[in-house]
């Protein structure tokens, strides 16, 4: 999950509206803010709040970076330069233009282009089975005791555990 808000970064307003792009777990955190009253209406240009955002990246193998973040307890004006809230509000961009929605048949080219790469743009490693476009690759066999169609797999996978 990925969710994407538009946001005007403290010390420079002047460069107006950004896109922040954050997962799951920060949603969350910010649905708590946002769903306590207590806080009233963090996205308010007048008596907004700010919010910190620390990213720690990650700092080995196998780890991985952390997003943390904290809601200033003290209401904020987004600015206090007339001339930049105009360009704030009159910049605002429509997220679905900024980032364009594949159409449906974009997304099955891309798939069937992922799922049967051609031999011009990525070669094939030697032990690979080749797929012709259209077709299916057979499943690997070291398992599977020979199998050698898509209706095999069933027998095959009964003969494994019996």
């Amino acid at each position: 999950m990925r969710c994407y808000v538009p946001i005007v970064v403290r010390g420079k307003e002047s460069e107006g509206v950004k896109f922040w792009g954050f997962g799951k777990t920060v949603y969350t955190e910010l649905l708590g803010f946002i769903a306590d009253p207590d806080y009233g209406d963090l996205t308010d240009p007048s008596n907004g709040r700010d919010i910190v955002v620390e990213f720690t990246p990650a700092e080995g193998a196998g780890s991985y970076p952390k997003t943390t973040i904290r809601v200033k307890p003290n209401t904020t004006p987004l600015t206090g330069d007339r001339s930049i809230a105009e360009k704030v509000a009159q910049q605002q961009a429509n997220l679905a233009e900024v980032f364009k929605e594949p159409t449906y048949d974009e997304l099955k080219e891309a798939l069937e282009a992922w799922l049967n790469p051609s031999e011009e743009t990525e070669a094939e490693p030697a032990n690979a089975p080749a797929a012709a476009a259209g077709t299916a690759v057979k499943p690997n066999t070291s398992f599977t005791g020979g199998v050698n169609s898509v209706d095999d797999i069933e027998d095959a996978f009964d003969e494994l555990f019996s």
